[in-house]
């Protein structure tokens, strides 16, 4: 029998496809849509706490500037939170509704004394019913604080924006169904190309192909649009229109999440055509495009900080688990509907050999990205916690897969067909696999919506600071961090807590320890509590070392503020040479009598910031010369 010879659908009676397939993909996409339009409506779900900043049972080395509680659905404006701090009252201001809707955000009026405080909350919902609840964190001192008992950045004060949560439920639920539906594309294109070439003439085989299309497309478009609305704070409706995804591009994560509908888009070369998987002149695109769409899923966690070991170690996790999970829903709904000749004996036992390996693959590369994320806090994590229960899924699976492929390795080594009792019960087995997949399916999704130990919350700042200034109190309360503290380029953060509102006119100015090097000022937009950061890319270029001499000014409700100096020792860096020319990422500055201004942008948006003043400001840098 030639390679490409099939068994014509004629000679394999089959039961309809319809049964199969659109039971399974169809049928879930019924069921999301409900979920989709019921979750528009008041949830009676108790409303539950998501997040807060401070974290339940944080330790912050300064006292925060806000305390933020996060919730999974929308609070009204009568809700109530509180805070007592050893055993007194905390001083915060009015309790406010965030921009989000679903957050409480409480101003801390005064520092917060050093020790424990108790955060209590109560939140009226649509069915009367009232859910309370709470957390709490510590305060430490900063002059005895060991740094390991620090999560995070010590110098965080809490005042920077939180982050939504990265998902909602029909939002959680419709991601489910797409990595299900493009796992079925992406692993039935390699199951015929890999394990069952003769398939490509198999009618099963292009209806399969169409229907995980179509599902793949529509379900992914769904989780762009409602990504694009959790993000922009925009209706669901106006986020189906692909214009309004213009959040999305502020992240490599949400920029996957658009480009992955244009990719499943373009597989409709192959999905609507098979043939083309075996043709030289496109066999490429046939193989590529929805190689590529399944990689995206192994960016979701992709951002600054996060190492490329693990953003491989998710990629390939991802395109591993689709070839396994695919093909098994391929076997399932494509070859073991009904009795066969030899071409589906021999599938049956290639992807048998096969599923090994991906197995293998799956399971190495997800402990390498759990590594990565969770470090030794896989059991201390909720995301940790969530993936050992995923793990536990994949063992399940292994387990009945190993069943299964032990029937067909000592059972049916020497059979030359597939009779229609022997692909009932197989068919039994493999949909058996394919629902605890479907179960870690959930699993994930839930973990995708937490936040690792080893990933930084878009909008935190992390960095260690050389510097760390003491705050100055009173009516003009800031404080100044700077790192690293070398000639070159410093990053640099303000942080201010008083006064809350009405600030104008904030500066800080860096004086050189020689009349020969360069001073600096920079303009922070700040007009209250808040914090700014210059990032160290676009940083403030020291050009001499010694002591500097950095003064911060600012003018209050009632006029100027009293200013506040700090001395930073400024140690040479062996990789920068000292002088009179000073150089940014933006241009060279020479000693020339002439002032020059460099606007430095914004080092991170926080998505989904209602305004600018939400997340951590830019600043404007003024680096003016004198001549020696």
């Amino acid at each position: 029998m030639s390679l490409l010879t099939a068994t014509s659908s004629a000679t394999r009676p089959r039961r309809p496809l319809r049964a199969g397939v659109k039971s399974l993909f169809v049928g879930l996409f019924v069921a999301l849509s409900a979920g989709l339009l019921i979750g528009a409506q008041p949830v009676q779900a108790e409303t539950t706490l998501v997040s807060s900043s401070p974290a339940d049972g944080e330790k912050v080395a300064t006292s925060p500037t806000q305390i933020v509680a996060v919730f999974s659905a929308a609070v009204p404006n009568n809700a109530v939170m509180q805070a007592v701090c050893e055993g007194r009252p905390a001083p915060i201001g009015t309790v406010t509704v965030g921009a989000d809707g679903i957050s409480l955000i409480a101003t801390v009026t005064a520092a917060l004394p050093i020790g424990t405080c108790n955060v209590t909350y109560s939140v009226p919902q649509a069915d009367g019913k009232v859910a309370t609840g709470g957390f709490s964190f510590e305060v430490l001192d900063p002059a005895t604080a060991d740094p390991g008992d620090l999560g995070g950045d010590v110098t965080d004060g809490g005042n920077l924006a939180v982050d939504p949560p990265p998902v909602s439920g029909p939002l959680g639920l419709f991601r489910i169904l797409a990595y299900l539906s493009l796992a079925a594309l992406f692993g039935g294109i390699a199951f015929i190309r890999w394990t069952w070439p003769e398939g490509i003439n198999d009618d099963a085989t292009y209806r399969f192909l169409r229907i995980a299309w179509i599902v793949a497309l529509v379900s992914n478009y769904v989780v762009a649009s409602l990504r694009a609305s959790l993000l922009s704070g925009d209706s669901v409706v106006s986020a189906l229109i692909p214009l309004g995804w213009g959040e999305l591009f502020n992240s490599a994560s949400g920029i996957s999440a658009a480009l992955r509908v244009v990719l499943i888009a373009a597989c409709a070369i192959v999905a609507l055509r098979p043939d083309r998987i075996f043709d030289p002149q496109s066999q490429i695109a046939a193989l590529a495009l929805p190689t590529v769409a399944m990689a995206t899923f192994g960016l979701t966690r992709v951002i600054d900080d996060f190492s490329v070991v693990g953003t491989v170690a998710g990629v390939v996790h991802v395109l591993a688990v689709g070839m396994w999970l695919g093909g098994l829903l391929f076997l399932a709904q494509a070859v073991l509907i009904g009795p066969g000749e030899e071409d589906l004996m021999h599938a049956v036992r290639t992807f048998s050999r096969q599923a090994n390996i991906y197995i293998g693959v799956t399971v190495v590369a997800g402990f390498v990205q759990l590594y990565q994320m969770d470090g030794g806090s896989t059991l201390t994590s909720r995301h940790g916690r969530l993936i050992i229960v995923k793990v536990i899924g994949v063992a399940a699976m292994v387990y009945m897969g190993g069943a299964a492929r032990q029937f067909v390795t000592h059972q049916l080594a020497k059979k030359r067909e597939l009779s229609g009792r022997t692909a009932k019960q197989l068919r039994k087995a493999v949909v058996s696999e394919i629902g605890i997949g479907i179960l870690v399916l959930v699993f994930t999704s839930w973990a995708v919506a937490t936040l690792p130990p080893n990933v930084t919350p878009p909008g935190s700042d992390r960095t260690n600071y050389a510097f760390v200034g003491d705050r100055s109190g009173g009516a003009f309360d800031v404080q100044l961090k700077v790192t690293p503290a070398t000639v070159g380029l410093n990053a640099v953060r303000i942080d201010v807590y008083s006064p809350p509102t009405g600030l104008t006119d904030l500066t800080v100015q860096f004086n050189p320890p020689t009349n020969n090097t360069a001073s600096v000022t920079l303009n922070v937009p700040l007009d209250g509590v808040g914090a700014a950061r210059l990032p160290m890319s676009e940083g403030v270029p020291f050009g001499a070392p010694g002591l500097w001499t950095i003064i911060v000014t600012g003018n209050g409700p009632e006029g100027p503020l009293p200013s506040v100096t700090y001395t930073v020792s400024v140690t040479a860096n062996s990789g920068t040479t000292t002088g009179t020319d000073v150089t940014t990422t933006s241009v060279v500055l020479t000693v020339d009598g002439s002032p020059a201004t460099v606007v430095v942008p914004l080092g991170t948006t926080v998505p989904g910031a209602a305004a600018p003043a939400a997340g951590i400001q830019p600043v404007t840098a003024t680096v003016v010369t004198s001549v020696p």
